[in-house]
């Protein structure tokens, strides 16, 4: 079955609409990739996702594998080493967890894209705080 126009958009609009609600919270919180980077990531895992029904070409797992592959490179390019310290971590996870969200709307799995932009809003707001404890106990207890 062909996808219609309006479908097409539906789902490209779901993914735009959860990278916004992704990037929000990393705008928000003044992280990196934030509202443009995190739409458009999601944005774009849909177009190729969208590809799969507009061609109808049947594949769906090399169309994913190329966007896994091509993501994991856009991510890597925001982990920064500066000696021992490296940041960006959370940023390049957050970006990539971004794209399966797109694809996943660009597929039409909209109640799994929308689970799944809830788990990384909630893992990185529920987390910071948590990893922030964490490391001054840590340090607390190597300073004395």
């Amino acid at each position: 079955m062909a996808l219609t126009t309006s479908e097409f958009l539906i789902r490209l609009g779901v993914a735009a609409g959860l990278g916004i609600a992704i990037g929000f919270e990393r705008q928000w919180r003044q992280r990196a990739a934030g509202l443009h980077t995190s739409s458009l990531v999601a944005v774009g895992a849909a177009l190729f996702a969208l590809l799969d029904g507009l061609l109808r070409a049947g594949d769906t797992t090399r169309i994913v594998a190329g966007v896994v592959t091509g993501i994991g490179f856009v991510a890597g390019g925001v982990i920064l080493r500066s000696g021992v310290n490296v940041t960006g971590l959370n940023t390049a996870a957050t970006i990539w967890a971004t794209a399966a969200v797109g694809a996943l709307a660009g597929f039409g799995l909209t109640v799994e894209a929308t689970a799944g932009a809830v788990v990384i809003i909630l893992l990185n707001v529920l987390l910071q705080p948590l990893a922030a404890f964490i490391d001054a106990r840590s340090k607390a207890r190597s300073d004395s």
